[in-house]
């Protein structure tokens, strides 16, 4: 093949194509793959820094298991992303370590709410 029909097939290939409308649509299977991929990415984070956290304060699962009253089996299935965490064990969780359910998750809602004019406030646990 020449170098002239290799660079016309490339620019070809490159070129924008005029698609159907229909195909300007999302893919319902594509998106449910990238929500998936999104999802899975997010647990792996929080499970990691939950294990980072545990690490850190040279907590045992057992110690854990005492202040938060979570079992050892959910502590573990939550940090190695077998499980994925309820709010109550987030907050649960980010008080045992020190940290907020925000740090956790590695988000500011604060700033996200505040710009929207909404207070939030620190929501604390009974106790």
């Amino acid at each position: 093949m020449s170098e002239e029909t290799l660079l016309a097939r490339l620019r070809t290939s490159l070129s924008p194509t005029s698609q159907p409308i229909d195909r300007l649509q999302p893919d319902p299977l594509d998106e449910a793959k990238v929500r998936a991929s999104v999802s899975q990415a997010a647990r792996s984070r929080v499970s990691a820094t939950l294990r980072q956290l545990r690490a850190a304060r040279s907590l045992s699962y057992d110690a854990i298991r005492e202040r938060t009253g979570l079992s050892q089996q959910l502590l573990y299935d939550i940090e190695y992303g077998d499980r994925r965490l309820t709010l109550d064990e987030l907050i649960l969780l980010a008080e045992c370590y020190g940290v907020s359910a925000d740090d956790v998750l590695g988000i500011d809602l604060g700033v996200a709410h505040e710009s929207a004019g909404v207070d939030m406030g620190r929501r604390r646990l009974p106790g």
